[in-house]
């Protein structure tokens, strides 16, 4: 594979901005070692072609969504090169402008806590790997279901896309978390008992967030959600 392991991972960890590493991690690469006479080489076309693959399995997944048109590769290798790299080059500024509003909105909350009183959501490492690999494992189950209508599931990936995107040690608002909820009642609503897998996963990061949130507001460290099934016993701290 020509595309390295730590940019696949971007992919898993977030399509969107993996997709527009794996565009300019080939196209950099090629770039970079074309021949001195202008010439693609051999090494040239593979990482052209593995990120070109890349992305339209994440768009045949509906993971991403862009307007450009799939290259054409039937003839020779400068032919499929040229076209290659134009097609990188168009999904990259694509993806990069799909994500400059949420980017703009993460920075906005970002800036909230830090310029302001300083009041905010904390969470620790743990915390956001645990995070990260809960919305990854739903994602997969998400493109995976069969039983989801189209619809839903597309809004149920931007969802968890966005709230991947706005997660930072320190964040002014939690409300994407609880947002989450909304899509486990539908599931449960439309799969039944098949429903688990999604609502066990939704329900242990809607528990990461309040536990943010109970410490932020001084709650008992034992203190249990009311919102997931617990009683309301919140109590402040002394």
């Amino acid at each position: 594979m020509a595309i390295p392991n730590e940019v696949l991972q971007q992919v898993r960890d977030n399509p969107t901005e993996g997709g527009i590493s794996v565009c300019r991690f080939a196209l950099k690469t090629a770039d970079s070692d074309r021949n001195y006479d202008g010439r693609w080489s051999e090494e040239d076309h593979g990482v052209l072609m593995e990120a070109a693959a890349i992305v339209l399995h994440l768009e045949e997944q509906s993971l991403i969504s862009h307007l450009v048109a799939t290259p054409d590769v039937d003839s020779g290798m400068e032919y499929v090169c040229g076209n290659l790299r134009k097609f990188l080059q168009d999904v990259q500024h694509e993806l990069i402008g799909q994500t400059s509003a949420s980017k703009l909105d993460s920075l906005k909350k970002q800036f909230a806590v830090t310029l302001t009183n300083g009041f905010g959501y904390e969470f620790t490492d743990g915390d956001l790997k645990r995070i990260q690999q809960l919305i990854n494992e739903l994602r997969e189950m998400v493109s995976a279901n069969t039983e989801l209508d189209e619809g839903h599931k597309q809004r149920m990936l931007k969802r968890l896309e966005k709230m991947q995107s706005e997660l930072h040690k320190k964040m002014s608002d939690i409300s994407r978390f609880y947002e989450l909820m909304g899509d486990a009642g539908v599931a449960l609503g439309k799969l039944g008992e098949g429903a688990k897998p999604f609502v066990d996963r939704i329900k242990e990061i809607v528990d990461i967030g309040w536990k943010s949130q109970a410490r932020a507001e001084q709650l008992q460290s034992d203190t249990e959600n009311p919102m997931i099934g617990h009683e309301p016993e919140s109590k402040l701290l002394d």
